[in-house]
C-alpha cells in the first residue's frame, strides 16, 4: 500500500476527532433517548437510542449494532456499558413491539438483550425485570418477550451455588447445568430456574465475603451436591 498523502492523513485524522467527540457525549445521548421514552416520544428515543448504538458500533469496529457482542468490552471496566446497552436493545424491542410491521426489529433486539444478559452480573435483574413487565401484561406479543425471558437461562452457564462450591467447568457443574437443561423444558421447571437463580445468586455474594460460609460449603454443601450429582442425577440424566 502507497503512503497516505496529506489529505488522506488529515481525513483520517478528522474522522478519528469526530468519532472520539460523539463517544463523549455516547451517554448524553442514551439519557435523552430515556427521557423521551419516559414522555412516550418513541421516535425519538428510539433515533436516540439508535444513535447511541451505531456510536458503540463505529467504536468496536463492528459491521452494525446488530453485531455488537459482550466479546467487544472489557467486563471489568465497561459492566455498566454492557448493563446499559442491554437495557436499551429492551427498551427497543418494547417499541417495535408496539408497531407489527416492525416485528423483526423486535426480534432482534431482544436477542440482542439476551446476549447481553446470559452469563453477566446482572443476568437475574434482567430477567425479573422482563417478568415483571410480562405479569403486567405490558407487551402486544407477549410470548416474544417470554421465550426471550427463557432464553437468559437457556444461554447461561451460570449455576451460581455449584459454581461457587466446584468451579465453572467441573463436571459436576455440567451435570448441574444438564438438569437445568431439563428443567426448562416444563414450566413448574422454568420457575424453579427462575428462583434458584434468583436466590443463589443473592447467597454467593454474601457467601463470598464470609470465612464461616466457605467452611459451611467446603465440608456441608459440596458434599450434598456431589451426593446428588453421583446418586440421584444419573437417574435423570440418562
Amino acid at each position: 500500500m502507497g503512503k497516505k498523502t496529506g489529505r488522506e492523513a488529515r481525513e483520517e485524522r478528522e474522522q478519528i476527532l469526530k468519532l472520539k467527540h460523539k463517544y463523549e457525549n455516547r451517554i448524553t445521548i442514551a439519557k435523552f433517548g430515556k427521557e423521551s421514552l419516559d414522555l412516550r416520544d418513541y421516535a425519538n428515543a428510539l433515533a436516540k437510542f439508535i444513535e447511541y448504538l451505531q456510536i458503540m458500533s463505529e467504536i468496536k469496529k463492528t459491521q452494525d449494532f446488530y453485531h455488537l457482542k459482550p466479546s467487544h468490552f472489557n467486563s471489568k471496566t465497561e459492566i455498566t456499558e454492557m448493563l446499559m446497552i442491554s437495557h436499551i436493545f429492551f427498551e427497543m424491542a418494547r417499541i417495535y413491539d408496539a408497531i407489527p410491521k416492525f416485528s423483526g426489529d423486535c426480534q432482534k433486539c431482544l436477542d440482542q438483550f439476551v446476549i447481553f444478559s446470559a452469563n453477566q452480573p446482572y443476568q437475574v435483574v434482567n430477567s425479573e425485570m422482563v417478568r415483571k413487565y410480562l405479569k403486567k401484561s405490558a407487551f402486544k406479543n407477549p410470548e416474544v418477550f417470554r421465550h426471550s425471558h427463557g432464553q437468559i437461562y437457556v444461554q447461561s452457564k451460570k449455576c451460581f451455588v455449584v459454581t461457587f462450591c466446584y468451579g465453572t467447568d467441573h463436571p459436576i457443574t455440567q451435570d448441574y447445568r444438564a438438569l437445568k437443561d431439563i428443567l426448562l423444558d416444563s414450566n413448574p421447571g422454568q420457575e424453579m430456574v427462575r428462583l434458584y437463580y434468583l436466590y443463589s445468586s443473592e447467597a454467593v455474594l454474601r457467601w463470598e465475603h464470609s470465612a464461616i460460609m466457605r467452611l459451611v460449603t467446603r465440608f456441608l454443601i459440596r458434599p450434598i451436591l456431589l451426593f446428588v450429582a453421583k446418586v440421584i442425577l444419573p437417574f435423570i440424566l440418562r
